[in-house]
């Protein structure tokens, strides 16, 4: 008898689903899933049969949503699925925020339509000297691109209770790099989860993986969340270059530009650009634009 079940996470040799009831069960995937679909991701919904030793995974439900980035084989890689919303977990420091990786997520998401936030973690770290500054995040991400920024701190526990409000009955997808403390925020929001938490590479100031697949976690209630492993790129080249500038919300509510297919890079007139010129439009996020144009428009990973 088959059953549809949400898988909890995925690997080459088979998957993990997460029964009703809490259980978890080891599966195999029918070679025709692969064939048509690719495989199965973290949140998809399956159809599914109880076999010995193991259960099978028959066929893939349709995916309701998905967040995707481009392989380092330059292929699009679909890293979850059935998702209500992304949070990009950045740092204050240690590591340094990196605005161009936040960039590359955030278009991903818009590509697809999904809704965003971004986490900032590590906000004891606040007064540190390299810190990044909070008023001019809040600035550029929230006032300037519409995204809601929360900002907490996963040792001392700031403002996790409105993190837990916020994402209340949702599927969220925890994304970002390596040490930002994805699981650490994680294990803050649902202390039972008892994940593995890795430490900051002192030489190299950058995070280890302590997750190695994305993994759907029931936090409480209809309150679910998919942690995916600290990545130390996120390329984008799955974006069409014509596509990309309709990523960058603050860039939709302008004026229409005078040239059908305005790429926003060099054209006169171009409102985009006038926008970067009187400051409604944050310098560095056009820059970080820019980037993302020429590297999709060469074919190369970010």
């Amino acid at each position: 008898m088959k059953a549809r079940i949400r898988v909890q996470s995925a690997g080459r040799r088979g998957v993990v689903l997460a029964l009703p009831g809490g259980e978890t069960v080891k599966a195999s995937v029918s070679g025709v899933v692969y064939r048509d679909s690719g495989g199965p991701v973290c949140g998809d919904v399956v159809e599914a049969v109880p076999e010995s030793p193991r259960w099978r995974v028959t066929a893939i439900a349709e995916r309701s949503s998905v967040l995707t980035r481009t392989s380092p084989l330059g292929k699009p890689q679909v890293l979850a699925a059935n998702i209500d919303r992304v949070l990009v977990v950045a740092s204050i420091c240690s590591p340094a925020l990196r605005r161009g990786f936040l960039d590359r997520v955030l278009a991903s998401a818009e590509h697809t339509g999904l809704k965003c936030s971004i986490v900032l973690n590590k906000a004891d770290l606040a007064e540190h000297p390299e810190a990044a500054s909070l008023p001019e995040v809040q600035r550029v991400y929230d006032e300037g691109a519409g995204y809601r920024v929360l900002t907490v701190s996963a040792k001392t526990g700031m403002g996790m209770e409105q993190l837990s409000t916020f994402i209340e009955g949702q599927t969220v997808v925890l994304t970002g790099p390596s040490g930002a403390g994805k699981t650490s925020v994680a294990m803050k929001l649902n202390p039972r989860l008892d994940l593995a938490v890795g430490a900051l590479n002192q030489k190299t100031s950058r995070g280890r993986h302590t997750t190695v697949a994305a993994r759907l976690l029931h936090l409480w209630g209809d309150t679910w969340m998919m942690d995916t492993p600290g990545l130390r790129a996120f390329s984008i080249e799955h974006i069409p270059a014509g596509e990309l500038w309709q990523c960058f919300p603050e860039f939709r509510g302008l004026e229409p530009c005078h040239y059908r297919n305005c790429l926003h890079d060099s054209e006169p007139g171009c409102p985009v650009r006038d926008g970067v010129a009187s400051g409604l439009i944050d310098r560095e996020r056009y820059d970080s634009y820019l980037k993302l144009l020429g590297e999709i428009r060469e074919g190369r990973p970010g």
